[in-house]
């Protein structure tokens, strides 16, 4: 019989997966396993181990350590091998995954249950305060980090896990503080697993602070006993134990790394000395805890060995310095998560600062308070105090703010009477303010700048002292912030230097709102005031009031009111108060609003009143104004067009669009940089300027003609009274008016849309702002003579005072020219607008042929002008 080729044999296990599956598992070693895993992309078994040893302590489960030989077996066997700084390294790299989770790792089903009772929690406690800007901002910036916890054996049951299973034990004790982030906590548990680790009688660990600085000291934050220091170990505020760097057994072993194993004869070594009262140490084994990048975080000690040997052999110091492998690993994450929350609480602290800065801004001594209790409560000093410059001497302060140590019931103390001995006695302040240098000063009793008298007045022990100026948005140096004392005794370092001049810059910027906000305090006084004063000296006697009550109103006939040839000129005094009257009763607007006939009178006597006496842009231009619209509104089409609202609107827009007019145009006003422009732009500035003070005089008392209107109707005619007063100026004429042409040349009727409305009512308001150009030689002679004059006022304070050159027009040399000038704003601006306005409505053509008729009469003057010049220039 032949033997089975090879295809035969796969053809027959295809066949039979049982029979392949029972073979494969009763003959294939673990190298085949490994062979088949790396061949379909998996990691082999010791990879997978491996990775799972790393996440083991963070599930709960205590497997022991099994190592794949090279033969491919399985060896139990406890291993130590491996060198520290690769178990270091491998120890980081697992706990990487785990190390910054902000949340607990949970596999229960009721993981989103938990989750969800923890948020309502977190509402029903938010919705427990006050719902004020201060508790909302804590909820805010409130940590959402959730240490993870891993459940801590007692004592007893570590000792009996030491004896029955080695392996499981030290996995337990790496177990034990791998999850631990707080350095209190985590050295309680390494205390008590060193004493079971090595059978010690007591044990000891201390962290090094201020490594890189030139004072490093070892510090304690849970103390079981310690020996071989030749001082007594000083307490600090929080309770830890500060041992000062080089001194005793730990001291030289921070210094120097070495190990230092003192079998029975401890008290004998000369870098020893016994502190604890009672207590004899013979045996003695002081070891560094280094971190994973091999530098000494700490150093770890452990007193005299229990049970039957005596002294700490090889194999303690090995087991010692296995285990201070991985808690070097622990502690130097728990240092780093501790330095993280510190950060975190000063972040917090800060924007906190930053609320109490912009909350409280009204009281300069409120704003101070609360940022020296920030400052006090996050920095730990005894003392906190600020001194404000003042600004008639270099180096003298005329305010400060002395905060003490929070007294017995737990309130700080603003000390007023201290604050007289701090401003004539504090050499270091004045020092600060004079340099704008920060000072530290770490022994104050002992640095010559510093004045021991000023401690006698105020009855305080200084030790050290934090000096920083305090500065405003200009970087000049208003004041002096001063800590002073730690709580824990240390000197102020370079963090606490560091957080405190945030505080200095907060200061400084609370100081800064607070005085910004007395000077606009003060401003709005004295604005108010002088609003009162202005308003009584502006407003109108009731004997002038009586005097226009008294007088008829003529018909608007007699003064021809209704017609386009009026004469500008023709009326003084009452005589326009009483044509307003006349026009308001004609159009229909005192009945149709119930207006009040004196509030009325006392509304036009008042607007007479504010506007200037200036040449041109005065009562008699807004009552002109006001006549042509009239006249407008009862010759053509415009009447018909507007609703009652709009019309009135008109009218006051009239009377109103140049109220306090200073005789200069928009671009004075920006090239002077006025108040003005500051107060409303460089965009239709004066336009703004009269609307603002049409709604001042209606606001006034017994001057508001739209008293009787509902407050939607007010709204709205207010609006239309703001853009046809905005409507006046010829920037935006020059935009509007071809959207006006367009709609005459394409035959569209005003009133079909919105749109259309507003550009008529914007356009028909320069119509008669510009009117005098359509007026009778005479008329439009002598209103050009007075356009003239302002203009060349204006001409003559931009040569002067700003030092320009004015426009031609405004140009008091070229006053030859005017004719010229004249018939470029005709044929620029007017024209046009009374062309299209006659083919719209042909009871415009008067004003159409006022222009043309004005327009030949201006070339006649510049062709004589121009003859003249001929003359002068040929000499015949």
């Amino acid at each position: 019989m032949s033997s089975p080729t090879v295809s035969m044999v796969e053809d027959w296990l295809d066949q039979n997966p049982e029979a392949f599956q029972d073979y494969f598992l009763k003959k294939a070693d673990l190298a085949l396993v490994n062979r088949w895993l790396v061949q379909h992309g998996f990691h082999n078994l010791q990879e997978y181990i491996s990775g799972r040893l790393g996440s083991v302590s963070n599930e709960g489960s205590t497997p022991s350590s099994p190592i794949i030989s090279e033969s491919g077996n399985f060896d139990f066997k406890h291993s130590r091998s491996n060198s520290k700084k690769h178990l270091r390294h491998d120890f980081a790299r697992s706990k990487m995954r785990n190390m910054f989770r902000t949340y607990e790792p949970s596999t229960s089903p009721d993981s989103g249950v938990d989750a969800r009772r923890s948020s309502l929690k977190e509402m029903r406690q938010f919705r427990s305060l006050p719902p004020n800007s201060v508790n909302m901002l804590s909820m805010l910036i409130q940590s959402r980090v959730r240490l993870p916890r891993y459940p801590s054996k007692d004592i007893d049951s570590k000792r009996e896990l030491r004896f029955t299973n080695e392996k499981e034990f030290f996995l337990e004790i790496v177990k034990d503080i791998s999850n631990d982030l707080d350095l209190r906590s985590l050295s309680t548990k390494i205390v008590a697993n060193l004493c079971v680790l090595v059978d010690a009688d007591k044990a000891s660990i201390f962290m090094i602070e201020g490594k890189n600085t030139t004072k490093p000291t070892l510090v304690s934050k849970i103390f079981d006993v310690h020996a071989g220091s030749d001082m007594l170990p000083s307490l600090t505020g929080d309770g830890s134990i500060r041992m000062p760097w080089g001194k005793g057994i730990i001291g030289f072993v921070a210094e120097t790394g070495e190990t230092v194993n003192l079998d029975g004869n401890a008290c004998k070594d000369p870098r020893y000395s016994e502190e604890i009262i009672g207590y004899q140490a013979e045996d003695l084994l002081c070891m560094p805890i280094k971190n994973a990048d091999d530098e000494i975080i700490g150093v770890a000690q452990v007193l005299n060995k229990t049970g039957c040997s005596r002294g700490f052999d090889s194999e303690d110091e090995k087991l010692l310095a296995t285990y201070l492998t991985f808690c070097g690993i622990g502690i130097h994450n728990a240092q780093i998560f501790d330095a993280y929350s510190k950060e975190y609480d000063r972040n917090k602290a800060l924007l906190e600062v930053v609320h109490d800065v912009f909350e409280e801004q009204t009281s300069l001594e409120s704003v101070i308070l609360k940022i020296m209790q920030r400052a006090q409560t996050l920095l730990k000093c005894e003392r906190c105090s600020v001194l404000l410059r003042d600004e008639s001497q270099a180096s003298a302060f005329n305010k400060v703010f002395d905060l003490a140590y929070p007294a017995k019931n737990g309130h700080t103390n603003m000390n007023p009477d201290n604050c007289m001995d701090l401003q004539m006695g504090n050499k270091i302040a004045e020092l600060v303010l004079i340099t704008e240098e920060t000072i530290n000063i770490a022994d104050a009793q002992a640095d010559p700048r510093f004045d021991p008298e000023t401690d006698k007045a105020l009855g305080f022990h200084t030790k050290s002292i934090l000096c920083k100026p305090i500065r405003n948005s200009d970087l000049k140096t208003i004041g002096v912030a001063q800590i002073v004392n730690r709580i824990d005794g240390q000197p102020f370092d370079e963090h606490d230097e560091d957080l405190f001049e945030a505080f200095s810059i907060f200061c400084g910027l609370g100081i800064h709102n607070s005085w910004l906000y007395e000077e606009v305090s003060m401003a709005a006084a004295k604005q108010a005031v002088a609003l009162e004063t202005l308003s009584y000296h502006a407003s109108v006697s009731s004997d002038e009031i009586n005097a226009i009550k008294c007088k008829q109103v003529p018909e608007a006939s007699v003064w021809k009111l209704h017609r386009f040839d009026f004469n500008d000129f023709s009326l003084h005094g009452d005589e326009m108060i009483l044509a307003g009257i006349r026009m308001f009763k004609d159009l229909g607007l005192i009945r149709k609003f119930r207006i009040d006939y004196e509030v009325l009178i006392r509304w036009l006597l008042t607007v007479k009143k504010n506007y200037r006496n200036v040449a041109y842009h005065n009562w008699r231009h807004a009552f002109n104004v006001c006549q042509i619209m009239f006249a407008s509104m009862n010759n053509c089409n415009t009447r018909q067009y507007f609703n009652d609202k709009e019309i009135l609107a008109l009218i006051v827009a009239c009377l109103c669009h140049d109220l306090d007019h200073r005789g200069t145009n928009n671009a004075f006003q920006q090239k002077s940089s006025s108040p003005l422009a500051q107060l409303y732009g460089t965009k239709a500035t004066l336009e703004h300027h009269h609307f603002n003070h049409a709604i001042m005089i209606l606001n006034s008392d017994g001057h508001n003609i739209f008293s009787n209107f509902s407050s939607e109707d007010y709204s709205e005619v207010i609006n239309l009274l703001k853009q046809a007063i905005l409507a006046t100026d010829l920037s935006l004429h020059i935009q509007l008016r071809e959207k006006f042409f367009s709609l005459v040349d394409a035959g569209i009727k005003i009133c079909d849309d919105r749109e259309s409305k507003e550009i008529y009512r914007s356009i028909i308001m320069t119509t008669c702002d510009i009117a005098a150009i359509t007026k009778p030689w005479d008329i439009q002679r002598r209103a050009a003579d007075l356009v003239v004059t302002e203009f060349f006022d204006q001409g003559d304070k931009e040569k002067n005072e700003l030092k320009l050159q004015p426009m031609a027009c405004m140009d008091r040399e070229k006053q030859d020219e005017i004719a010229k000038l004249q018939m470029s704003w005709i044929d620029g601006i007017c024209l046009p607008l009374y062309k299209k306005l006659a083919k719209m409505d042909t009871n415009f053509e008067p004003m159409l042929k006022g222009v043309l008729a004005n327009r030949d009469r201006w070339e006649i003057l510049d062709a004589e002008r121009l003859a003249k010049q001929a003359v002068l220039e040929t000499g015949v």
